[in-house]
């Protein structure tokens, strides 16, 4: 049946979010394709922090060591007030390099994260290739791009804000665009500010920050006063990205950033509408919505390329494995359940912190400028504020307790949750099976087992384990299921995998 389509799935967008999900596909042994309406790929730094859980992603595609050979760690955010300095908060909490591999956020341009993608992958992404309609035929989907048909059993659409594959398969985008406008700036100054962290700096109408680059250059990001320059209208898109003049740059950054420092070179520069919206379904039919194309929002936090990427590592194993006919179909259901939820939460997060650092009340402006300086100084030094900003902004905190693809857990570890960290874990493509103090056993199918050493305590530390158990993990690194027996964890997976066995 595979043969009937020019390729198993279709992804359209080639932004992090539709390479990493044709990457992962392809890694899986799954025909792919992915096309782009752009001429090439983007040059402009764009989304340009990645956070920790999405380096754990990458680092399951094998391109973790390169992304961070090409960006910046960044551990902590210095807050200033009018120039002043007033406290850090972590972007690495207290006890995070035992947490995960990456205890930090990397500051890397959104061009070297598709670059990075782009060279892993075999296929040739195909350029200039615009979607104009498509039609789902119940077996796959038909898809009309302006230079002929490309058929596929599957669709990604991995197209940004203005996705045209959103528009297609009539989905709506509900949410609301600020009436603050925001401004991206990659600069060069004439004094150098180190790579020691994010500076941001709060200000009576808002925030601005700057974040080093590994080019020796700073991004400048932040909200800008209506009086000084305004986004162009229009639709809900980063196409509305508007250019900015030299003098409008300096004297933005002259009046907020509180910098003693002439801008020299402007790489880049733009101003954008700041939106927060929720398409109403990620799943029609045989076509998937992902990253920006199912969900956008404000950007406190950085947290949009990161739910991007978790949409594309969560849908793309579900997917290779369905292909295959290694699992049922009413996996591919759990995408939808899984990450809608990740996404409204995200978006209420962000829209709660945006609104507090940006709201033009009297009321807030005098909290931002009396309360919230203080203040941050006197919870940043505090350990458990600080884990909680670490496990927030990583986004290490998304799990999918309850849903219909993890199974039942004993003992302390949750179904659903992540996976904890252990240095000594390895990855593999399909579902694996930690055995802490049980006999070794095999399982048919897309399993690997690990037998966990006694004398590696760090692991059973991290896995909670007081006992024997069996800790299923699946292919997007979250737990599925935990038992005290090999049959606890076949029971389930006769569920997920087709024809699943055990051997002794």
């Amino acid at each position: 049946m595979r043969d009937e389509f020019d390729c198993d799935v279709l992804v359209v967008g080639a932004g992090p979010t539709g390479l990493c999900t044709a990457l992962m596909l392809e890694q899986h042994g799954v025909r792919v394709r992915i096309v782009d309406r752009k001429p090439g790929p983007v040059e402009q730094s764009r989304a340009a922090i990645v956070h920790a859980r999405t380096l754990e992603c990458l680092d399951r595609l094998g391109v973790a060591d390169a992304a961070v050979a090409r960006g910046v760690p960044i551990t902590d955010v210095a807050i200033h007030s009018s120039g002043r300095h007033v406290g850090n908060m972590p972007l690495a909490g207290e006890g995070a390099a035992d947490q995960t591999r990456f205890p930090y956020a990397l500051a890397l341009e959104q061009f070297e994260t598709e670059r990075i993608l782009g060279e892993a992958l075999d296929a040739e992404i195909e350029w200039g290739t615009e979607v104009v309609g498509l039609t789902d035929t119940g077996s796959g989907v038909d898809v009309e791009t302006r230079s002929g048909m490309i058929t596929a059993r599957w669709l990604v659409g991995a197209d940004g804000a203005s996705s045209t594959i959103r528009k297609l398969l009539g989905q709506e985008f509900d949410g609301e665009t600020y009436e603050q406008s925001g401004m991206l700036a990659d600069v060069t100054l004439d004094v150098e500010l180190g790579l020691q962290g994010m500076r941001l700096n709060l200000t009576p109408g808002g925030f601005v920050g700057i974040l080093p680059l590994k080019s020796g250059r700073y991004r400048l990001f932040g909200v800008v006063p209506p009086y000084l320059h305004k986004a162009p209208a229009g639709d809900v898109t980063h196409e509305s990205y508007a250019p900015l003049d030299h003098d409008v740059l300096q004297r933005w950054f002259d009046d907020y950033f509180k910098v003693d420092a002439k801008l020299e070179e402007i790489e880049w520069a733009s101003m954008f509408r700041f939106h927060s919206r929720l398409a109403s379904k990620f799943r029609v039919g045989n076509a998937f919505l992902a990253g920006d194309a199912a969900h956008i929002h404000n950007p406190a936090g950085g947290q949009g390329l990161n739910l991007g990427v978790g949409d594309a590592v969560n849908l793309a194993w579900k997917l290779s494995q369905v292909v295959k006919g290694e699992a049922p179909e009413w996996l591919l259901d759990t995408y939808e359940e899984e990450r809608r939820p990740i996404a409204r939460t995200v978006l209420k997060r962000t829209d709660l912190g945006f609104k507090l650092e940006t709201g033009d009340s009297a009321i807030a402006v005098w909290m931002r400028t009396h309360v919230a300086t203080r203040l941050v100084g006197v919870v940043s030094r505090l350990a458990p504020v600080r884990r909680m900003f670490f496990h927030m902004f990583s986004q290490l905190w998304i799990g999918y307790r309850g849903s219909r693809a993890v199974g039942r857990a004993v003992g302390q570890l949750k179904a659903g949750a992540r996976a904890p960290y252990a240095p000594g874990l390895t990855h593999a493509p399909g579902y694996q099976v930690l055995l802490f103090s049980v006999p070794a056993v095999q399982f048919e199918g897309p399993v690997t087992t690990h037998l966990i050493p006694a004398s590696d305590v760090a692991t059973y530390r991290a896995y909670q384990v007081d006992g024997p158990r069996l800790v299923l993990i699946r292919p997007d690194g979250h737990v599925a299921a935990v038992a005290e027996t090999a049959a606890g964890i076949t029971a389930f997976l006769d569920t997920v995998l087709v024809r699943v066995q055990v051997r002794r």
